[in-house]
């Protein structure tokens, strides 16, 4: 296992101190919130050097010092893992962490929807079959062709390859099926004031829309669709015996990783 540096130490250190009160830190400060005895000069020499390197900068000359969007966002790839499910003792708990963390939540419950074939019918139509659902879209053979490959396949993996490839019937009739899962949206004071602040209507709009959720696959997000300063996290969750994706929206200093921890306390 990799030793951790004295600077690693310091900056972790640092970006805790600030996620809790968003406020620059001080070495002072720092240094009591330290599980290791590291001197106060020692830590002034860290900062001098994380400023230089970018990682930190200092809002005034006699001020304490604050973590760099760029490090940030690297703190928040390194931290939080996407890549499995979290479990929540109750939806009651999500709600109560949220109002605390000043996020804003959705929650997609779902089945495990495949498709398990497709029909033709009168060369008119497709009728798409799935484990307790049909749809039908209108018939060519490429789209037969197309959806034949795809047997086996879950609804949102279908569904996120129908918008790649711009199948834009196919992908309103998936969401018809996958609109009335999304039983859960809180914290859209959280919305309003990120339309306000960049003076975008459309930024509310999109993400109260499904598809905010629908076709972003799981993992961290930033500019690429949120404004600077904040961010997304798509993840799954269970919350008793039912799965869901779960998407969260909020300023990138917040304190994502003690809002899950919140939220999952039983």
């Amino acid at each position: 296992m990799k030793a951790i540096s004295k600077q690693d130490l310091i900056l972790e250190a640092i970006i805790k101190a600030y996620l809790e009160d968003n406020l620059p830190v001080g070495s002072a400060e720092l240094q009591t919130k330290m599980s290791i005895g590291i001197s106060a000069s020692t830590i002034r020499s860290y900062f001098n050097k994380l400023c230089n390197e970018g990682i930190l900068t200092q809002l005034h000359i006699s001020g304490g010092r604050i973590p760099t969007t760029n490090a940030l966002k690297k703190y928040w790839i390194e931290k939080l893992k996407t890549d499995t499910a979290i479990v929540f003792g109750s939806l009651n708990n999500i709600k109560n962490a949220l109002r605390e963390y000043e996020l804003y939540c959705a929650l997609e419950f779902y089945d495990n929807e495949e498709l398990k074939e497709v029909i033709k019918i009168q060369n008119r139509f497709l009728l798409l079959v799935f484990n307790n659902s049909e749809v039908t879209i209108s018939y060519s053979d490429e789209a037969a062709r197309f959806l034949n490959e795809l047997l086996g396949f879950n609804i949102y993996d279908l569904r996120s390859i129908a918008s790649r490839v711009g199948f834009g019937e196919l992908c309103t009739k998936l969401d018809q099926m996958l609109v009335g899962k999304v039983l859960f949206q809180e914290g859209e004071n959280v919305l309003y004031e990120m339309t306000r602040e960049n003076d975008d209507r459309f930024l509310y709009d999109y993400f109260k829309n499904v598809k905010a959720i629908l076709e972003l696959k799981d993992g961290i997000y930033f500019e690429e669709i949120v404004p600077s300063g904040y961010m997304v996290v798509k993840r799954g969750a269970k919350i008793g015996n039912e799965s869901a994706k779960m998407f969260c929206l909020g300023r990138l200093n917040t304190d994502f990783e003690s809002f899950f921890n919140k939220a999952k306390e039983i």
